[in-house]
């Protein structure tokens, strides 16, 4: 195999040989494809005899190994053409600093992630830092300019101000040459705001947003979550340059671990990343209720082959944010022509089938989940059940299943509370196969009582006409839904919510 020695030379801030360094090649193209090599030598120079081809040269000198605060020079060359024995001296004297800021004073600096990614053909190849601050980090490109459009270059930052400020940017550019230095100065009207409320209906809970910033052609994306009490409020201010979407993502946590991390208890999510305006103003709200099953495009039941399964939220928040939390109990059974299949613990996750004959036949799913009232004070319990024909799929599609749900859209405040007593509306909505014309009949009860008892409330233009809950009591509901073709699904949320 033709081969090559490649000799590099590490040179720190004061221009002697460096002792702390690291450094990588990463074979990309020709006989060294796929070859990787971390050569080292505490004297600071290092040989290494590579296959002759392109490599990407990554490396990073260290002011001091134990401390990264004291400065770490990234030097990079994206592409090295290896077709004879070559030497490369990464002279931490030629990096520049990397300066990103964000208008708020005393912003304290949580993350920061840069990055750079070399195309070729089909393949990505993607370096970066995680980083506590981006202050002492300085950058510099090594070698000729890459010309033929296959490296980016991307800078993320989040940081925080005073106790409910959080400032995430990214930014992701083209580029001929890695940044040596970097800086961006971000101004108010640069940004999106984005008040975020942050639910929670049991106490002593603490609780974090995420923001990750999606750039069209970027490697990944970063986010960084800050824990405070809830329920409460907390403020992003969000970049919007360069096409960004953001993913929104909110945790809700019931403590810690042995080793002081938090653990998590419930979890929503935005779902698809969302655009934000520059100098605009947004409001989200995730954790309250009424929590319940939640079908559209991408969630309900499905058939593969004679695999059948669940695959939807069933605890999906007011805003209909998809997500879950920590059950105490969970059943679900499938019926088949009346006769039981199967039974499993899993909460329609989509973790867990039943296996059933390949031929028509009428089936009745149900499942009843439970959470802790140390998790979530309302919604503590959900039982629903879906009936409908089924028969194996031909070919080798999925089928959707004819199932539908039934939304209740109360207006909680962030501790899922309502006024106690008032006399309200409230809308009704139908999702799945009986949305809009395909519905028959729904059907809707009340239950102030826990569901001992049962009381029938008539539903008019999408409403239902109700009275609060006295303080510290709940309500619960019950619906059943036909579609025209005859499949019903029922569903019950125990203490929905409750008076204050």
């Amino acid at each position: 195999m033709q081969s090559y020695d490649v000799t590099l030379k590490f040179r720190g801030r004061d221009g002697k040989p460096a002792k702390y360094y690291g450094a990588g090649l990463s074979g990309i193209a020709g006989l060294g494809a796929g070859r990787n090599y971390s050569p080292y030598d505490p004297s600071g120079t290092v040989k290494v005899r590579v296959p002759k081809g392109t490599y990407i040269l990554d490396s990073a000198l260290f002011a001091d190994p134990d401390d990264s605060t004291k400065g770490i020079d990234w030097l990079a060359q994206p592409k090295l053409n290896v077709n004879k024995n070559t030497t490369v001296t990464l002279d931490a004297r030629k990096a520049r600093p990397v300066d990103i800021t964000v208008p708020a004073k005393a912003a304290k600096s949580e993350f920061a992630a840069p990055s750079y990614t070399v195309e070729q053909g089909d393949d990505s190849y993607g370096f970066g830092w995680f980083l506590d601050t981006y202050a002492n980090f300085r950058t510099a490109h090594i070698g000729a300019p890459v010309t033929d459009g296959s490296l980016s270059q991307q800078w993320d930052g989040h940081w925080s101000a005073g106790g409910k400020d959080q400032y995430d940017t990214t930014v992701v550019n083209r580029v001929r040459q890695l940044a040596t230095g970097y800086t961006r100065h971000y101004k108010a009207g640069d940004l999106a705001t984005v008040k975020v409320g942050m639910g929670a209906s049991a106490r002593g809970k603490k609780g974090v947003v995420s923001a990750a910033g999606w750039l069209p052609g970027s490697f990944g994306a970063s986010s960084v979550g800050i824990p405070q009490p809830v329920p409460g409020t907390r403020t992003l201010h969000l970049s919007t340059q360069g096409g960004v979407k953001w993913g929104l993502d909110f945790e809700q946590d019931g403590g810690v671990d042995q080793e002081g991390f938090p653990v998590a208890d419930a979890y929503y999510t935005l779902g698809a990343p969302q655009t934000f305006k520059a100098g605009k103003s947004y409001e989200k709200v995730f954790n309250t209720a009424v929590f319940g099953p939640h079908l559209n495009a991408d969630y309900g039941i499905f058939r593969d082959g004679d695999d059948l399964y669940g695959f939807l939220p069933l605890f999906a928040d007011d805003n209909q944010h998809a997500g879950s939390s920590a059950f105490t109990k969970v059943t679900t059974t499938l019926y088949r022509n009346g006769a039981k299949a199967g039974s499993n613990d899993d909460p329609l996750f989509g973790g867990k089938t039943f296996t059933v004959p390949a031929g028509d036949a009428a089936y009745r799913l149900t499942t009843s989940v439970s959470r802790s009232t140390k998790v979530a004070g309302v919604s503590t319990r959900i039982d629903a059940s879906w009936t409908f024909r089924s028969k194996k799929p031909s070919g080798a599609g999925v089928d959707r299943l004819p199932v539908s749900s039934v939304r209740f859209n109360a207006a909680t405040g962030l501790d899922s509370r309502v006024p106690a007593g008032k006399q309200v509306g409230l809308p009704v909505s139908v999702e799945g196969a009986a949305r809009g014309a395909n519905l028959k009949s729904l059907t809707v009860w009340i239950s102030y009582d826990q569901g001992k008892t049962w009381k029938k409330a008539k539903v008019t233009g999408g409403r239902i006409t109700l009275k609060n809950p006295a303080k510290d009591k709940s309500v619960s509901f019950r619906a059943e839904v036909v579609d025209k073709k005859g499949n019903k699904s029922t569903l019950s949320i125990y203490n929905a919510y409750y008076g204050k």
